[in-house]
């Protein structure tokens, strides 16, 4: 049975009733400053003043209510109180603009509300603020705290999403430039290469950078970047850099681990291999790429011999192409699409190589057989993490081998599988049959889960008994037995996902569980919804 909810701490109790009292606080004052931005007072020339004199009471309450809030609040606690207070906000914000819709005409005082509480959002403009993350947080709200930025000269963090080149957000771009303590910074979409001056002259602490997706940064840009000689994680993917710009920054950035995703980085390497007559070796420790050929590839292990993640697209291959990966020594995740298992040397390459592996993840893999799992289970004893998305495990896949000994036990170390691939009831059993420590179990919608499967498998010792995270994809055939055997075999669990989705359970039986969970206080969430990213 999973377990009980454990108490909350009063700590966390009292960061909730200030988010609560926050909310009061925003509600009260937009009803005052409504009625004084209505009256017009003698000596007033229009309604505008009215509604000037409005404005600078909301910004008074915001500055006594912050004022208050963090000289209350321990240091330590001051970045819990801003995320607090903009969960909260952005909360008040979703339901207020859900109920404008709703109605035909809205009446004035709804409308004030909404831009109160988006006002109220200055709250968190405080040096004690380390960390900001606007990237899901309504539009509105972030368009106050662009204005605002600036001021929040203790941020270390700062996720600002993507956009799509607005006025106010490149306005907001001059505001890096008092965010001298930034450690990492995403701005992804619409970054400039004027933006990327702005960062190289002012952010000497960086160390993560991710601007994705924007075409406007090109070479004069990523010049800026060789300021930041702490940089260890670019994120370069779809700008307009040349394969020059990058040579420039591996070799000019001595820290620098990854440039994210790099379908010319085989180029990369060897322009670096030509214009440079002494050995050359690079700091890089992650590597993903596609089309690279099989002399990029040695170059590569020459050139960056410290690499210890492998994310590589095959597609079309002779079968030797991954050879050179068997020479790095500290590969520890390796990701491989688009190839075959035999053909291409996959199963060479994790008799090598796999003893080390703590992440294998394959995607669009052909020829996976029952000798290829027993491959993967006895060559990558020390896996934490195990992939297998959109695989084509052969039709004439064999026994399932549930029982077979295997020297030395495989998967003792696997906490986390996912296999979104179709695959047979004997697929299921040898992954979760001999992986006796996982915690997370996804299965997509192509599983041939049933009820007997679930049985079989709760019958074989301490399967499943340390899993905490349960989610199976549109099942077809799994009822509220399954469940009712979950529930009892698994103590640990405590996400148990996508049931909605399971065609053989009722309504009215999921209704009923979830009340019993509520009444029982079981710390189960039936709620959260697929997540294979993570």
């Amino acid at each position: 049975m999973p377990p009980h909810k454990p108490v909350t701490s009063l700590f966390h109790l009292s960061l909730s009733a200030v988010g609560r009292f926050v909310h009061i606080c925003a509600r009260h004052a937009s009803q005052k400053s409504f009625v004084v931005g209505s009256t017009v007072l003698p000596g007033d020339t229009s309604i505008l003043d009215a509604e000037r004199r409005a404005s600078r009471m909301v910004d008074a309450s915001v500055a006594n209510l912050r004022q208050h809030l963090f000289s209350s609040v321990p240091w330590d606690a001051h970045q819990q109180l801003a995320d607090v207070i903009l969960l909260q906000l952005a909360n008040a914000v979703h339901n207020s603009k859900a109920l404008y819709r709703q109605m035909n005409a809205s009446p004035p005082e709804s409308v004030h509300e909404i831009r109160v509480l988006v006002r109220f959002a200055g709250l968190i403009v405080h040096p004690g603020v380390r960390s900001l993350n606007l990237a899901k947080m309504p539009k509105m709200l972030r368009d106050e705290l662009y204005r605002h930025l600036e001021k929040l000269t203790g941020l270390t963090v700062l996720n600002l999403g993507s956009g799509n080149g607005e006025s106010g957000r490149r306005k907001m771009f001059l505001s890096l430039r008092s965010l001298v303590h930034l450690t990492t910074l995403a701005l992804v979409s619409d970054c400039q290469n004027e933006t990327l001056a702005v960062v190289g002259q002012n952010c000497p602490q960086l160390r993560t950078l991710d601007v994705n997706s924007s075409s406007s940064v090109s070479d004069v840009g990523a010049a800026w970047l060789l300021r930041c000689q702490k940089l260890s994680h670019l994120n370069l993917y779809h700008t307009s850099l040349s394969v020059q710009a990058y040579a420039q920054l591996l070799l000019g950035l001595p820290t620098l681990k990854s440039v994210g995703r790099c379908d010319v980085l085989g180029q990369v390497l060897e322009y670096i291999d030509l214009y440079n007559a002494a050995s050359v070796s690079l700091a890089l420790e992650d590597f993903h790429s596609r089309d690279m050929s099989y002399r990029q590839l040695k170059l590569l292990i020459k050139i960056c011999p410290s690499l210890t993640q492998v994310n590589l697209y095959v597609d079309e291959d002779m079968g030797n192409l991954l050879e050179p990966l068997q020479e790095l020594e500290r590969l520890r995740e390796l990701t491989l699409l688009a190839c075959n298992f035999y053909t291409d040397g996959v199963d060479k390459l994790l008799r090598a190589k796999g003893h080390d592996l703590t992440q294998l993840h394959l995607e669009h893999i052909d020829e996976l057989d029952m000798n290829a799992l027993c491959c993967i289970a006895e060559s990558c004893s020390s896996l934490r993490k195990l992939v297998f998305f959109s695989c084509d495990f052969v039709e004439n896949f064999g026994q399932a081998y549930v029982d077979k000994a295997f020297a030395p036990q495989p998967f003792k170390s696997l906490e986390k599988l996912v296999c979104v691939s179709e695959s047979a009831p004997n697929i299921i059993k040898f992954l979760l049959t001999h992986a006796e420590n996982l915690r997370s179990v996804q299965f997509g919608s192509t599983a041939w889960f049933d009820d007997a499967t679930v049985a079989e498998l709760m019958t074989r010792g301490r399967v499943l008994r340390n899993v905490e995270e349960i989610r199976i994809l549109r099942s077809y055939e799994l009822t509220m037995k399954s469940v009712e055997l979950l529930l009892h075999w698994c103590p640990k669990l405590r996400v148990l996902a996508e049931m909605d989705g399971w065609e053989s359970v009722d309504p009215t039986e999921l209704a009923q569980l979830r009340n019993r969970i509520t009444a029982e206080n079981l710390d189960l969430d039936t709620f959260t919804t697929w997540n294979v990213s993570a």
